[in-house]
């Protein structure tokens, strides 16, 4: 008795400190909405929301991004990050402790929060399917009631694959085309998409792309992170069926069941950034009494996973007039994908504590490399790379040399199917 009262006056206060965000009752689109909105206006100089498309049904997919300065902007190698959730309409605890998170980046005076907030632009988009969710019942912990979006696509099955037969971008889902467009945009390095249904952290990949391999290049980084995720949080298993769900491991997608078209691998692939899909809640969409339990166990997890974008190298590859170099991309010793740089010439690398060789590729052709030692800490390895044009410019009329994302005999093998891949690309760009 005395810890259910305990714990409704810790409620309390955290109501009546918050009226908004630590409100432990769902919310709705339009609660959602107001939410953001509100945000936006009481806290100017550290939010910043954005429409990043629309639904089928013509709700508006939001994306808030925070920083302690300039969230409307893009600042020279500051890392950008994101957190997704509620992609299947019927997952509901992400979108709430996403709300709650954003609150409490928002407020909170942690040293920690404060660090993270004055060196990252943090994206959340709550919900990336609120027409599914107005579909979902609550209390529902296993159906797929809710799951798709108005016309029937799974999101999570939407993106482009590697190895398939690549759709027209018409026949997509309009959410996953509004995820597409924002991914090209910014150069996103490190994300977390919320699920429910299980207790697993998920990470690439999420299909057999060569032979019955589903292991990664950056499977020591998605262990590391993925572990370190689900070690605070694993009291989340009182909510679990010990006997009948999967709980609290890190597994590759592929090796727990395998599907193809997913939102991890295509950014991870894609752009390089270290993608994850986390289940956090056993029951999908679970009575309301117990968001209050799901965030005291997410909250310190979900802070410490946005500072792993701090870790590894990052810095500026430049030509001596101090000139961004385009087509140019960045491989770490031999691990696939590649990062491309940005136009402004950054580049991003998560890394584990090791001694590494950084190449740096023009056009697909190597111009450069050098030894790089990271420490174990969260302030990442700082270095300019300035490359003579004489180095680069006689690959300027050879025929560009496709990178291939997967580790292979070859330096470099192309597929019919990469390269129909990256003709999509280019139409996206374009």
């Amino acid at each position: 008795m005395f810890n259910i009262q305990y714990s409704l006056l810790i409620i309390l206060l955290y109501t009546l400190t918050n009226n908004y965000a630590y409100y432990f009752h769902y919310y709705n689109y339009t609660q959602m909405t107001n939410f953001l909105h509100d945000t936006v206006i009481r806290y100017p100089s550290k939010a910043a929301l954005y429409e990043i498309g629309k639904t089928h049904g013509g709700r508006s997919l939001w994306a808030i991004a925070l920083s302690s300065y300039a969230p409307n902007e893009h600042i020279l190698l500051r890392p950008e990050v994101k957190y997704i959730g509620n992609m299947h309409g019927n997952e509901v605890v992400g979108l709430q402790l996403l709300l709650y998170l954003i609150e409490y980046l928002l407020t909170s005076n942690d040293n920690q929060v404060i660090e993270l907030m004055n060196r990252s632009r943090i994206w959340i988009m709550p919900s990336m399917n609120p027409d599914g969710l107005a579909l979902s019942q609550y209390g529902d912990c296993s159906t797929i009631n809710g799951r798709f979006t108005l016309n029937n696509i799974d999101l999570n099955r939407d993106f482009p694959d590697y190895l398939g037969i690549q759709l027209s971008l018409s026949n997509r889902a309009l959410e996953t085309r509004a995820i597409m467009s924002w991914l090209h945009d910014i150069p996103f390095v490190l994300s977390a998409n919320f699920h429910g249904g299980a207790f697993i952290i998920n990470i690439p990949y999420d299909r057999y792309y060569v032979g019955k391999i589903s292991i990664s290049s950056d499977d020591d980084i998605y262990q590391m992170i993925g572990r370190s995720y689900v070690n605070r949080i694993l009291d989340t298993k009182r909510y679990c069926n010990l006997n009948k769900d999967d709980v609290g491991t890190v597994i590759r997608g592929a090796d727990w069941y395998e599907i193809i078209g997913s939102m991890q691998d295509y950014g991870y692939l894609n752009y390089g950034t270290i993608e994850m899909t986390m289940e956090i809640s056993c029951c999908k969409y679970p009575n309301e009494n117990v968001l209050f339990s799901y965030w005291n166990y997410n909250r310190d997890a979900m802070v410490e996973l946005l500072f792993q974008a701090q870790r590894g190298v990052k810095g500026l590859i430049l030509n001596e007039y101090y000139q961004p170099i385009q087509f140019t991309q960045i491989m770490i010793d031999n691990r696939r994908p590649v990062v491309k740089v940005t136009s402004l010439g950054e580049f991003w690398r998560i890394l584990l504590p090791g001694v590494y060789t950084l190449k740096v590729f023009y056009r697909g052709y190597e111009i450069y490399r050098q030894q790089i030692i990271i420490n174990n800490s969260y302030i990442p390895l700082n270095i300019n790379i300035i490359i003579p044009r004489l180095t680069y410019l006689h690959y300027t009329n050879r025929p560009i040399q496709l990178l291939s994302p997967f580790m292979t005999n070859s330096t470099y093998s192309i597929s019919i199917s990469y390269v129909l891949f990256f003709l999509c690309l280019i139409f996206l760009e374009n």
